[in-house]
């Protein structure tokens, strides 16, 4: 039984315990960060429209608050998502009235990063260096690649230059490839083809993000199956996403339930009014979660949960439809009021 009473300090010999927090929740969970955390994830303060709007125009107001704070706190930063389908401005992939070609989205890239790094390198220990650039199902581009704007103009080449970029300008921080869905095997295989070919071009990659975002009840299984498939290819592993939806007590499919779906209804029921009950389920999950993440602290390096505490997730308006209630998700660690959930005190015994 663990003598401590933090997360950070019962995990110090496992795995780094991070968070995702915005600009403003670097405030708002100074306390809290401070006592359990020894690492932070901007949640989009570093993504590219939040960092360079106009083409040469950097923006850096609001992640500099994260990172202020951060330094405050003595935390090192797990930096996130440069290069994402999303939440990137159109200029990227426009030459006047022409789309771009990939050479200029390339340099546009590089400049982005070397500019990212300039600022934030010293504070940095690892990078989310792409986001999501695999399929969930194969399209008529590629049976692997999200068919999103970059591959469109540059196939596979922006992910490489993305890779070769920052490790040009960030050679001391770790490089990762971060994804969602990683531990169902059709969207795992995709996943470990887009690795391996970033390796066979010889692209430095140090490790894999598992985001372990819960809409549905874990397979525990499928879960250890993919810490060992990922590890297999060499690389290091985060849990970069981690969070527990309501959704997940309710729902035994692989997918996220949404609207009109069978069950739906009942989750809305559900939600409206949870039981102490249901709410002891999530950290019923997480207990179970962190008992797999123990058990390859071998290969796992951190887990981050996707924001602080239940008062601000950005689950709280995903996926909902305009008509439809907000429903509280109870997806994190700590409560509404930052007090810590009973899986807590249990995660720092079991430790």
């Amino acid at each position: 039984m663990s003598n401590v009473s933090t997360l950070k300090s019962a995990y110090e010999n496992y795995f780094k315990i991070g968070a995702a927090v915005s600009s403003a929740g670097i405030g708002l969970y100074k306390g809290l960060l401070g006592e359990h955390f020894n690492s932070i994830t901007p949640e989009n303060e570093l993504k590219y429209t939040s960092t360079e709007p106009e083409e040469g125009k950097f923006t850096f107001d609001e992640a500099d608050r994260i990172f202020d704070g951060a330094r405050e706190l003595g935390i090192k930063v797990r930096a996130h998502a440069p290069v994402w389908h999303a939440q990137t401005p159109d200029w990227i992939y426009k030459d006047g009235d022409r789309p771009a070609a990939p050479e200029l989205i390339y340099e546009r890239i590089e400049a982005h990063t070397k500019a990212l790094c300039e600022r934030y390198n010293d504070d940095v220990y690892a990078w989310d260096v792409v986001n999501e650039a695999a399929c969930d199902e194969p399209n008529d581009l590629s049976p692997t690649y999200r068919d999103s704007e970059y591959f469109k103009l540059c196939g596979e080449g922006f992910i490489v230059a993305a890779f070769r970029a920052m490790d040009k300008y960030s050679p001391g921080a770790q490089l990762f490839y971060n994804d969602y869905s990683e531990c169902i095997p059709a969207k795992r295989e995709r996943i470990v083809r887009l690795i391996r070919t970033l390796q066979e071009k010889g692209c430095r990659i140090d490790g894999f993000g598992m985001q372990q975002h819960h809409f549905a009840a874990p397979d525990y299984d499928e879960i250890k199956r993919s810490i060992e498939v990922y590890a297999s290819l060499g690389l290091r592993l985060h849990i970069t996403e981690l969070d527990v939806s309501l959704m997940a007590t309710l729902n035994h499919g692989l997918d996220r339930l949404k609207p009109g779906d069978a069950g739906f209804a009942d989750y809305v029921r559900e939600a409206l009014h949870p039981t102490p009950e249901r709410l002891e389920m999530i950290s019923g999950i997480y207990l179970k979660l962190f008992e797999i993440y123990r058990s390859y602290r071998d290969v796992i390096d951190c887990v981050t949960t996707w924001g602080v505490a239940d008062d601000y997730t950005w689950l709280d308006s995903f996926g909902m439809g305009e008509d439809m209630p907000k429903l509280k998700q109870y997806p994190l660690m700590f409560d509404t009021a930052h007090k810590p959930k009973s899986c807590v005190g249990r995660l720092i015994e079991r430790a």
